[in-house]
Order: C-alpha cells, then sequence, then structure tokens
C-alpha cells in the first residue's frame, strides 16, 4: 500500500488560506465604502454579485481546463464576491441611512446641535494646556432641534467639562455639542454642561445595571489591596481602566502593556480554557461541554462590556470550539478569517476601531508567525536552558514578538513613537497574566455574594499585579523609552521595510517548518564542510539574495534611525529649542520666523553660535543671563557675533566674585532685581509664525550670598495656534530659594514646561516639580559630567507622566506645539 500522501510528523501542515482573500475584501469594502460617494456606495453590491456571478460561470466552464491554479484561484476570487457582499449591503444600508438622516451633512459641516447620546466607554480626565477636560466615546442616538434619530452607526468623542465625569458606559446623556473635526473620528466639544438621561425623556439619573455594581464592588475591594493594585487591578480583570492614574495610564502605553489592561483575546482564551478544563474534568460529554464553553463566552462578554477586542475574541472562540467540535480545528487563520467577516457583516463600523484592528493584527501575527518562530528559538535555547524553560521563554517570546511586529506599522497610526523595551516588558509581564485573569476573575464574580472570599482571592493576584505595575514604570523610566518615528517620507519608507522585511522572515520560517529533516545524521569534518558548501550553492539564488539584501536593509534602517545620536538639526517649525552647549544652560524661545528670545548663553560661544545657526535664528529680541555663572554667561560673545539684541538682561549677587566686568556682557546690558513684566509681539507682523510671548521675572534677589540664588526665575506665557503654554525657567536655584518663593506664593501653579534648576542638581530639590505639575521638564547638562547631573532622585521625582529632555542624551532637542489640545511634540 502506498504511503507517500502521509505527512511526517517532523512537518508542518500547509497554511489554509481559502477564506483569506474574502476577509481581506470584507475589510477593505467596509473601511473604504463610508468614504466613498453615496452613489458608488450604492453600486458595490451589485459589482460584487455580478462579479461573483461571472467568476463563477469561467469555473464552471473551465473546471476541466489544465490550468487548475488559474481555476481555483478564480474560485477563490468568486467565494470573496458572494462572501464580501452581506457586508457591503450593510455598508450601503447604514450610509444610506446616514445620509437621509442628515448625520452625513451636519458632520461635514462641522455643526451646532442637540445631541442625545449613549457612552460607550468610561470618561477621561486629560489635564492639557487649556485646562483639564473629560474625554468620552459615545454613540449619537438623536441630534437636531427635532431629535432626528440616528438609526446608523454615529460615533463621537466628546470632550467636555467636569460634569461628564459623573457618567459611566451604557449612560445616556443630552447636551449641545459642536463638531471640530471629522477626519479620522468625529470630536464633538460640548458647549454647555450636559443632562443626563435621554433628551427625549428629560433628566433622568443614570442607570445602574448589575454590571455597573459589579464594577464598582471589584473596584472598591481593589482598593484595599497593595502597590498598584488598586489601579490595575479592575482593567486587568474587567478591562475597567477608570482607576488608572494618568502615571500608570502612560507606563502602561510606553512600555507596550497596555493591552494588558484591556481585555482581549488573551482573557477571553484564559477564562473559556480554564472553564473548559473544568468542565472537562467533569467528565462531561463533549456537547455539553461545547455548550458550557460557549455559555462561558456569552457570560464574560456580558460582564466586561461589547468592546471590539473582546467582540472579535468571543466570536473567534465560538466559531473555533465549532471547528473542533466538528474535526475541523487544525487551522486557526481560516477561523480568524471567519470571525472577521462575520463580526463586519454585522457591524461594518468596528473597522474604525483602533482596539479591533490590533485585535486583528495581534491576532493574525501569532497566528501565522508564532508558530515557526518558536521552532527556530527553542532548539537553540536548549543548548544553554533546561527544557522546561527554554519551551516556555520561545514560546513567550515568539507570541510577544509576532503581535508587535504586526501591530507596530497600526500604532504609529495614532502615536508618533515606538517603545524599545517593549518586548522586554511583555516578556517579563505576559506570564503574570493567567496568575491574575483567572482568579481575579472569580473573585469578580464572588465579590457581591462572598465579598470576605473575593477580598482574599484579590490578596493574592495583587503580587503578580503590582510586580505589572513595576515592570511597566521600571522600562519607561529607562533612557529612550519613547524614540520618535520618523516623519513624512523617511517614515512611510521605514514602515514599508518594516513589512517586507517581516513578511520574507515569516515566509523563510515557514518554508523551514515544511522541510523534512534527514532521518540519519552523519557528522564527519568532510561532511560538515561538504553539507555548508552544498546549502549554499543551493539556498545562493537570485531572489534569496533580494530578500536577504532587503532584510539587511531593513534592520540597518532601523538601526541607523533610532541609534542614540546627537541631532545637529532641529524641526524648521520650533517653539523651544534646548541647546547642546556642554555642561551649561542655553535654550531658545520663538518669537518670530528668524527670531528668538535666548535663556542663558552655556560656557562656550562657539557652541553657543552653533545653536543659533542650527535654529535658523538671525535676530534676538531678548537675551536673559539668569546669573553670572561660567556655564550660563560664557558664551554671549557668539550670540552676539550673528545676532545683534535689542535688549540683555542679566542677575548676579553680592559676591564680588561674580560681576558683569568679568564676563563678554557688554555694557548696554542691564542688571534686574525686581519682578519685570515684558511682551514680545510679532504676530501682526509674521504670519509665517505667529507668536506672543509674554515674559515675568519672578526673582532676582541681587542681595544673595549664592550666586546660584541670585538666579533670575523667568515665567513665560507663549501665546499660539490660540492657546497659551506656561513654561517655568529655575535657572540655578537652589531648594531654600525654592522653598522661599513657593512661601510667597510667586511661583504659579500646573505650568506646561519646567526648566529643572542647576541642571537637575539634588540641590534643586523637587518642591518646584510638585507644585509646578508640569507636563514636560527640560534639562541643560553635559554628557558623562563630573557632577553627577542630573541626580537619580530628581528624575525619579519626574515619573513617567512627565516627559523629559536632556541635551546630555538628545543633543540639541526642539520642541514644536500643536495645533490640537495636545501639549508638545518633541522634535529631536
Amino acid at each position: 500500500m502506498q504511503q507517500d500522501h502521509i505527512k511526517p510528523d517532523d512537518i508542518a501542515a500547509p497554511i489554509d488560506i481559502r477564506l483569506l482573500p474574502a476577509a481581506v475584501l470584507t475589510v477593505a469594502l467596509c473601511f473604504i465604502g463610508p468614504e466613498l460617494p453615496i452613489e458608488w456606495v450604492q453600486r458595490v453590491p451589485w459589482i460584487l454579485g455580478i462579479t461573483g456571478v461571472v467568476t463563477l460561470l469561467v469555473v464552471v466552464c473551465f473546471r476541466k481546463s489544465r490550468g487548475r491554479r488559474i481555476v481555483q484561484g478564480v474560485l477563490l476570487m468568486s467565494i470573496a464576491c458572494w462572501t464580501a457582499t452581506p457586508a457591503a449591503v450593510m455598508v450601503q444600508h447604514q450610509q444610506t441611512t446616514a445620509e437621509a438622516s442628515g448625520w452625513l451633512d451636519f458632520i461635514d459641516t462641522l455643526g451646532t446641535a442637540r445631541m442625545s447620546v449613549r457612552l460607550a466607554t468610561d470618561p477621561v480626565k486629560r489635564d492639557g494646556p487649556f485646562g483639564t477636560s473629560w474625554f468620552v466615546t459615545a454613540d449619537v442616538e438623536a441630534f437636531g432641534k427635532d431629535l432626528v434619530l440616528t438609526p446608523h452607526p454615529a460615533k463621537i468623542v466628546i470632550s467636555g467639562d467636569h460634569s461628564w465625569n459623573d457618567l459611566a458606559a451604557e449612560d445616556q446623556a443630552c447636551f449641545i455639542g459642536r463638531v471640530t473635526d471629522n477626519e479620522s473620528s468625529v470630536f464633538v466639544q460640548a458647549t454647555a454642561a450636559i443632562q443626563p438621561g435621554s433628551c427625549a425623556h428629560g433628566a433622568s439619573e443614570p442607570t445602574i445595571t448589575g454590571r455597573d455594581t459589579l464594577r464598582e464592588t471589584l473596584r472598591t475591594q481593589a482598593n484595599q489591596t497593595i502597590s498598584f493594585a488598586p489601579e490595575l487591578l479592575p482593567g486587568l480583570i474587567l478591562g475597567d481602566r477608570s482607576q488608572q492614574s494618568e502615571q500608570i495610564d502612560h507606563a502602561m502605553k510606553v512600555s507596550g502593556l497596555s493591552h494588558l489592561s484591556a481585555v482581549s483575546g488573551a482573557h477571553t482564551s484564559l477564562i473559556a480554557s480554564a472553564a473548559t478544563i473544568l468542565f472537562r474534568s467533569l467528565r462531561l460529554p463533549r456537547s455539553v461541554v461545547i455548550a458550557a464553553f460557549l455559555a462561558t463566552l456569552v457570560l464574560f462578554v456580558q460582564i466586561v462590556g461589547m468592546q471590539p477586542s473582546i467582540i472579535r475574541a468571543a466570536t473567534m472562540g465560538a466559531i473555533g470550539a465549532w471547528a473542533l467540535f466538528y474535526g475541523r480545528g487544525s487551522q486557526a487563520l481560516p477561523i480568524l478569517a471567519l470571525s472577521t467577516i462575520v463580526i463586519l457583516t454585522m457591524s461594518p463600523e468596528l473597522i474604525h476601531e483602533v482596539g479591533f484592528q490590533l485585535s486583528v493584527a495581534a491576532t493574525a501575527g501569532i497566528v501565522l508567525g508564532a508558530q515557526p518562530l518558536e521552532a527556530w528559538c527553542r532548539p537553540i535555547l536548549e543548548k544553554v536552558l533546561p527544557n522546561f524553560w527554554a519551551t516556555m521563554l520561545s514560546s513567550s517570546f515568539a507570541i510577544s514578538a509576532t503581535a508587535q511586529l504586526a501591530c507596530q506599522p497600526l500604532l504609529l497610526t495614532f502615536i508618533d513613537y515606538v517603545s524599545p523595551y517593549s518586548l522586554l516588558a511583555n516578556l517579563l509581564a505576559t506570564p503574570l497574566l493567567p496568575m491574575i485573569t483567572i482568579p481575579g476573575t472569580v473573585a469578580a464574580g464572588l465579590c457581591i455574594v462572598a465579598p470576605g472570599i473575593a477580598q482574599v482571592l484579590l490578596h493574592a493576584v495583587s503580587l503578580p499585579t503590582a510586580a505589572i505595575g513595576w515592570i511597566a514604570t521600571s522600562v519607561t523610566d529607562l533612557p529612550g523609552s519613547m524614540l520618535p518615528w520618523p516623519e513624512g517620507l523617511a517614515g512611510t519608507v521605514l514602515i514599508v521595510l518594516h513589512w517586507t522585511a517581516s513578511c520574507i522572515v515569516l515566509v523563510k520560517l515557514l518554508r523551514r517548518q515544511r522541510h523534512s529533516k534527514p532521518a540519519v545524521k552523519i557528522d564527519s569534518p568532510q561532511a560538515r564542510w561538504f553539507g555548508v558548501l552544498t546549502a549554499a550553492e543551493q539556498r545562493l539564488t537570485m531572489a534569496n539574495i533580494i530578500q536577504l539584501s532587503l532584510v539587511v536593509v531593513a534592520v540597518v534602517a532601523h538601526v541607523v534611525t533610532f541609534w542614540p545620536m546627537r541631532p545637529t538639526t532641529v524641526d524648521a517649525d520650533w517653539d523651544i529649542v534646548g541647546c547642546d552647549v556642554g555642561q551649561g544652560d542655553m535654550f531658545l524661545i520663538r518669537t518670530g520666523s528668524d527670531s528668538a528670545m535666548v535663556i542663558d548663553t552655556g560656557p562656550d560661544p562657539d557652541r553657543a553660535r552653533q545653536c543659533l545657526d542650527t535654529a535658523g535664528v538671525e535676530h534676538l529680541d531678548l537675551v536673559v543671563v539668569t546669573h553670572l555663572h561660567a556655564d550660563h554667561v560664557g558664551g554671549i560673545q557668539g550670540l552676539l557675533d550673528i545676532a545683534p539684541s535689542q535688549d540683555i538682561i542679566f542677575s548676579t549677587g553680592s559676591d564680588d566674585t561674580y560681576s558683569p566686568a568679568s564676563t563678554d556682557l557688554p555694557d548696554t546690558a542691564r542688571q534686574v532685581d525686581q519682578p519685570v513684566v515684558g511682551v514680545i509681539d510679532h504676530a501682526r507682523h509674521d504670519p509665517d509664525h505667529a507668536v506672543q510671548v509674554r515674559w515675568s521675572i519672578l526673582s532676582a534677589d541681587k542681595t544673595a550670598q549664592n550666586e546660584n540664588n541670585a538666579s533670575i526665575v523667568l515665567f513665560l506665557e507663549i501665546y499660539r495656534h490660540g492657546g497659551t503654554i506656561t513654561a517655568l525657567f529655575t535657572g540655578d536655584a537652589e531648594e531654600d530659594l525654592a522653598a522661599k518663593l513657593l512661601g510667597e506664593q510667586r511661583i504659579p501653579a500646573d505650568v506646561d514646561i519646567l526648566k529643572l534648576s542647576h541642571h537637575g542638581a539634588k540641590n534643586g530639590g523637587t518642591d518646584l516639580i510638585e507644585h509646578t505639575s508640569p507636563r514636560m521638564a527640560l534639562i541643560g547638562v553635559g554628557e558623562d559630567n563630573t557632577y553627577g547631573h542630573p541626580h537619580d532622585d530628581i528624575v525619579e521625582a519626574l515619573g513617567p507622566r512627565i516627559q523629559l529632555h536632556r541635551t546630555d542624551l538628545d543633543g540639541t532637542f526642539g520642541v514644536t506645539f500643536q495645533h490640537s489640545h495636545a501639549l508638545v511634540a518633541a522634535e529631536r
């Protein structure tokens, strides 16, 4: 009997891609359909139907021809057209309904109207240069004076005042809002206080559901745990991030661990697998186990809420269970494709949800690449580690790496940085998730009926939860934890290289799995060399050389882009520049297209001159020398050589060692010793860079015996893009001066940018950091300086929430204010 058709055990099964064209076509239709003119949207289902009929006729007519592969390709096209048609019909229905209701015209004209909405998420508090706002995603149920119903997807992102904080997901609200943007998402600013409840029924108390009660009880009990657990446990168990502070939220995002606190496929798989093991251990029939598995999925989705990632994971789990029940569970890719098709056919608007996109991308990356990558890594690790640890580490690495590689291009659509330590963070944190999710979910179910038992479980899982929080914050504090992605053509080319190299490596690994290993291994020097030469001769084909070259180019491009180098240029649209002048301070505040205000000049005239040249500054409106230490005034002549200043002011104390005569300050420089306010306004005469700068001297003590404490403490209000950015420059002020100014209430609270005093030295203290709560901190400090600047205590006091830019690591850096509510974007 012939046995040639039997696959050897060490050869992986081929990937089933038959549903992949249908899934890709469905995704494309749902993504592009809403952007097409309504006339084209109405024609798409007919085009798909006609194409499906034609291709099916071609298959029937040529099914016996020799071009078998062509016929199979046409058949797949026919299946794709028929499969995607229901989704196209749904998109057509939604767009036609949206046009009939007037919603499309309303958002196109950036209109203002009364809206009745149902919240899809809990409100999130965000601090910005224009004050504190609450942001929430909601579905519009009716809008306009006549409250026109919206029986179609009308999702908006609302920014409002503190009154939104009293609502939660699933609550209804009525308010008057103005559409401010409608590009990728519809942003609406609430222009008046909200009214809880539907507009049609008037004010009402928010409805408290069983899910709300469960979540609130879990939050209350989690508050009694330790370390980061009160903030992270509700998210890790039920996807409730409302307890996360801005600091831990920022740390989870930067470390790449935010997916752990947004319940997704991993959580669903763990819960469903635990339930399945329990049911199987009871020796129940397979049909009962499958039914119980599906019931567990439904219950978990109801508890967590209808989030895009949960919908995708639950649907895929249900289809996967069905496939296993009927013996068709050998391939996960067609299950993912079918679940994607089913979900988008029911709700095409989910394709625009970032959570859904990342969930599908991560799952696809794991499904395609995790197994071959793990098979390649495990033998290497087994040479240095025991089999158990080699298997665990290789599996964790393969899952984390493939998910991150698949998601990174999507992540770059809404963040402008990469997290180089996220893979390490996931390797450390992901194995802790099962210790939290399974007992934590049991605790959530018992927290109302048996709070004592729930409390014991929550205390038990608080240890791995605290470990995840520690990993996130520690990784965020590492140097270079946020590497800015290049903009424009360079960034696009890098993404293309990223995908190209990833696909090439994936195909190589998949093909490697399809090659059987030799039955007998001959080990001799001659055979080894002969094998190497034979393999080289077979593999060094033109196609392989091109592929290898592309992978090398991609790796080199990533290394060159993100390797820490000292920049020599800044973005042309900069607003603040931190000059790399060695161990010293020099900062530029832009006042026009080619003009600036300078705060300190560093110790070296050549470096000061180079910074002005780098920034394209040809005119100085004001030079502020905070005090007469050489590292703040030594470079003054370099400035005056190329950009004469209209005004130079300085401060100095009572120590005769430091006097204007001992510096290169010109005779026109004037000493200040009392509060002064000035305005630099070129906005009307410089439309290319319309900016107004209001500067206020808060302190300049000529009686100070310590020259550091004679420093000018300068407060800036920079009016740009219709908003105000505040900044505080502190010279070398030490802790006692800071305490005095705070005691006299001369330092404003909640500034946007803080220049840390004395190059981040410990004697600058942390009181100013705590009082001003800046969004960004700046340090002028020399690389490898012998003073130990900046001190670890100062850097730790900043925490993960505050962006830190320092000239010893970043070189000369620029900060550019954005048009949106985001504070600043650092350009390096």
